[in-house]
């Protein structure tokens, strides 16, 4: 009886979703090009718009017809506070410290609402996390030190973090979200959306065919190039791990195997020049830091987790003897035609940046230029119905964002206003008893469990007030710091016993997740290592160096990771039998004594070592292919 009521209501509320996809991105685009609100009606319009597309894909989702008209009455709620806000922000802002009534249960509601929204779209944790922040900051006036803090009533918190616009909700990064983020997801959907992946899946089929361990390079160069685009980890392993897992466990890779691979690739995707997962633009405007600075540093860091990856692929591959996949065809037209979709955007946003114009203004005219190059082929030529698509798509990856960001503003805000941001990087001090190496042993463990269970951009904020901080007062260049936290805290999504990345890819393998889990740590080894790297050889980081110690640092660190990956595989030309396989370990571990210590002495005996297993191997194999079979 009600089936065709609810079909219409459900097309509506879809229409009503497209069309406020196309009116945020159309405003934010717009709003680069001409300042005609201020900045914290900026704010708050972003916001509005992000609260309102998400209760409407929730209310989209439900089934039940009491479900959809709560969820839309929710949408409701969300632009009373946000018009309330919009029409008060000046007084708002003067007021500060004595909140009229109205502006405490305004700020309650948006506080509620942010919560609501982050649960339903990312779960619990986030939430329950941002609540025992508030819950710290009620109750810390009656703990002891080093905890103790202020006393503050709710009314008093609730304003404070929310409607003051005081380092809180309406802070420095919803301002980020709203100001260029919001842009750069955007341009990650569209560029999917103009036919880009094409290239990518060309240029991953072309390096397949060579090699043996050519279905599980796919999967790495794939995720790489997706990766970086999308933001999202688990939307990358859904996206590539949907062809390129069942291809790894057809050419002989055994499924858990597959699925680490696939959730190792899509977890560097994050780390991966030039989008890095949107947080090097909250780096960038947290730390000051330019952002073409910031690729360019980590630019060597990505390539080496992937090189690690890709060895750990091949001598796999050789273990296990998969064939190369010899018989992929390459279109190589395809991929020529195609390039300039991905190359010339890039280009764009590398060029601006260079000519430092603002990050806004950048991702204005790299979104224009994709727009522009996708009308060059008639054949491949979006069509309108897949430019909204891509625009709605985008969209809704930028609100969940900048819910995000509102609700680790409002953590932020506890963590400032409580006295605790300061705190906690001096008892990360004060637990490593001012040694460097063990501070950056404690916040690579508290990186890596925040990071288990949180969205990259969230882990990075947390752990960068947490212990960013301690370790720049312990001697460390911003820069090392702020990019060592943000590897551990990515690195959480495919470490064990949460490890959510290497869940995603379990589930599309249909294999056992601990075993995926313990798998991926496997071919992730470089996540954990090259973070320490930064330090021991800075070079990778383009700091300064000495060209002898430059050059000693590159060559250990790529030896290093190569030893590290042979002995965890059991194999190099030829397979290695248990007691072979602790030879490259000890190598590894000499040539990073060579590199703390500074040593040319060790780092010689680390190369000639590894020379002497190169050429043993290298006979080992030529002997075993010279003899015949009996």
């Amino acid at each position: 009886m009600f089936e065709g009521v609810d079909k219409s209501r459900n097309k509506v509320i879809g229409t009503a979703i497209v069309v406020v996809a196309l009116a945020m991105a159309v405003y934010q685009m717009i709003s680069t090009r001409t300042l005609f609100v201020d900045p914290l009606e900026h704010q708050n319009i972003h916001l509005g718009f992000a609260l309102t597309l998400i209760f409407l894909v929730v209310a989209a989702s439900s089934r039940k017809r009491w479900e959809q008209i709560l969820w839309l009455a929710i949408v409701g709620v969300s632009l009373v506070g946000v018009v309330y806000v919009g029409t008060h922000y000046i007084e708002l802002a003067l007021r500060r410290g004595v909140p009229e009534v109205a502006d405490v249960v305004i700020g309650g509601l948006l506080l509620t609402l942010v919560l609501v929204a982050a649960y339903r779209m990312y779960g619990k944790t986030l939430p329950i996390l941002c609540s025992l922040f508030l819950v710290y900051a009620l109750v810390g006036d009656r703990l002891p030190e080093p905890w103790l803090t202020f006393d503050f009533k709710p009314k008093e918190l609730i304003f404070l973090i929310t409607t003051s616009f005081n380092d809180g909700m309406y802070g420095m990064l919803l301002g980020i979200s709203a100001n260029f983020l919001f842009l750069f997801v955007l341009f990650g959907a569209l560029l999917q959306t103009s036919g880009a992946p094409r290239f990518f899946m060309e240029v991953a089929r072309l390096v397949g065919r060579r090699l043996r361990g050519g279905a599980g390079l796919s999967a790495v160069i794939t995720s790489a190039l997706m990766g970086t685009t999308t933001g999202s980890i688990a939307a990358n392993i859904v996206t590539t791990g949907s062809f390129t897992i069942p291809l790894m466990k057809k050419a002989g890779y055994k499924p858990y195997q597959a699925a680490a691979i696939e959730a190792t690739a899509s977890t560097g995707g994050m780390i991966m020049p030039p989008i890095m997962s949107s947080t090097a633009f909250v780096m960038s405007g947290w730390t000051g830091i330019p952002y073409i600075q910031i690729i360019a540093m980590a630019a060597i860091p990505a390539v080496l987790y992937f090189f690690s990856a890709g060895l750990y692929v091949q001598f796999q591959a050789m273990k296990m003897k998969i064939a190369p996949m010899s018989e992929t065809k390459v279109d190589y037209r395809e991929m020529l035609l195609t390039a300039h979709l991905f190359l010339i955007p890039l280009g764009v946003i590398i060029v601006l940046l260079m000519q430092h114009f603002s990050l806004g203004f950048v991702a204005f005219w790299a979104i224009v230029s994709i727009f522009a190059l996708s009308f060059l082929r008639k054949k491949t030529r979006p069509s309108l119905k897949q430019w909204v698509e891509g625009i709605a798509a985008g969209a809704k990856i930028g609100a969940q964002i900048a819910i995000i960001v509102a609700l680790i503003g409002v953590a932020t805000g506890v963590l400032i206003h409580t006295g605790l941001g300061v705190k906690l990087p001096a008892m990360v001090e004060t637990w490593s008893g001012g040694n460097l190496y063990l501070a950056l042993g404690i916040t690579a463990i508290i990186s890596v469990i925040i990071g288990m269970g949180l969205p990259t951009l969230a882990v990075y904020v947390l752990v960068a007030i947490a212990a960013a901080p301690a370790l720049i007062r312990m001697g460390v260049v911003m820069e090392q710091a702020h990019l060592f936290v943000l590897y551990y805290g990515v690195v959480g999504m495919i470490t064990p016993p949460v490890a959510l990345g290497s869940l995603f890819a379990a589930k599309v393998a249909n294999t056992p997740y601990q075993r995926t889990a313990l798998e991926s740590t496997k071919v992730g080894l470089a996540g954990f290592l090259v973070p320490f790297f930064f330090f021991l050889a800075p070079v990778i980081l383009l700091r300064p160096q000495s060209p002898l110690l430059a050059a000693m640092g590159l060559i250990a660190v790529v030896l290093t990771l190569t030893s590290f990956q042979i002995g965890i595989c059991a194999q190099y030309f030829t397979p290695l039998n248990r007691l072979e396989r602790w030879l490259p370990i000890a190598i590894g571990i000499i040539l990073i004594l060579s590199l703390a210590m500074e040593s040319y002495l060790l780092f010689a005996i680390g190369f000639v070592l590894f020379a002497a297993m190169t050429f043993q191997q290298w006979r080992k194999r030529r002997m075993s292919l010279n003899t015949p079979n009996r």
